[in-house]
């Protein structure tokens, strides 16, 4: 039997919306990460503002692979010195990602570029955008 309140979805119908398991929306649930369901019948019912916080905390954890309990620290909205840190130190770390994937490429175009028909080994260009990626420039001639 459904709840009386129309706007609660069934834990199945908010699993595919949403693009998670119905284990991980339990287990969310246990951690305090959204309200406890509505239950009737033996199912769990959602409210939309459940249904838009899974969303949020999906797409944290997808996108910027963050921990559970960083995305716990989020949602809580608290602007207290932990609450900045954390989204300091998600900014930083999204950074430094972002330096190696776009060394990655440069790395990639490089080689399509200049070695589409032999591996670059002992390209000095290679080397460097390797060596510089890594944090570690002027390093590549102590390796020689």
């Amino acid at each position: 039997m459904r709840p009386v309140d129309e706007e609660l979805v069934p834990i199945d119908e908010v699993a595919r919306r949403v693009g998670l398991r119905a284990s991980a929306i339990r287990y969310y649930e246990q951690r305090g990460l959204i309200a406890p369901a509505v239950r009737s019948a033996g199912r769990r019912w959602y409210r939309p503002a459940e249904i838009r916080r899974l969303a949020v905390i999906r797409y944290w954890q997808r996108s910027a692979l963050m921990s559970l309990d960083d995305i716990a620290d989020l949602l809580a909205g608290r602007p207290d010195p932990t609450w900045a840190r954390v989204i300091e130190t998600q900014i930083e770390s999204l950074q430094a990602k972002a330096d190696r994937l776009r060394a990655a490429r440069a790395l990639l175009e490089h080689t399509l570029e200049h070695h589409r028909d032999a591996p670059p080994d002992g390209c000095p260009h290679y080397e460097q955008l390797i060596w510089t990626s890594e944090g570690h420039a002027g390093h590549h001639d102590e390796q020689r």
